[in-house]
């Protein structure tokens, strides 16, 4: 396996449970949740696809879809999320050692208690979630206003 095969897997798995656009090489675009990429062949899976630029007629929502990797030209991520260094670093402060993040799910842990994902939601009860879910909401106003 070449170093840059492991630097487009890494980056890929980034992308799951992520809304993308999936352009197609005969000109439809795709947008769902990025559910299961194959960074080889580059097939996918969309969880709540619903094809776009096709506003004159109507279109539904397809609960799962698996598109081929030899059509697909690109897929984009839409949401950038939360900036989960700038929030790690805000909660190592509060919760020094206590702050780890899991580079697979995207996901920071705090405590061994709570976990924050790229989208801002926050899973836990008790103190220690009431106040990340604080700090949270705090840094999502920040980013929202620049």
């Amino acid at each position: 396996m070449s170093v840059g095969f492991r630097t487009i897997a890494s980056e890929t798995r980034t992308m799951l449970n992520k809304q993308v656009t999936v352009s197609l090489s005969n000109g439809k675009k795709y947008r769902g949740v990025l559910m299961s990429l194959d960074p080889e062949n580059l097939h996918v899976c969309l969880s709540d696809a619903k094809e776009v630029g096709t506003e004159t007629k109507e279109t539904k929502k397809i609960p799962k879809l698996v598109l081929n990797g030899s059509l697909i030209v690109e897929v984009a991520m839409e949401e950038s999320g939360l900036p989960l260094q700038l929030l790690m670093d805000q909660l190592a402060k509060i919760y020094p050692n206590n702050v780890r993040y899991i580079e697979d799910a995207d996901t920071i842990i705090v405590a061994e208690r709570v976990k924050v994902f790229n989208d801002g939601r926050v899973e836990g009860v008790g103190p220690i979630a009431e106040r990340v879910k604080q700090i949270v909401e705090k840094l999502q106003k920040e980013v929202k206003q620049t």
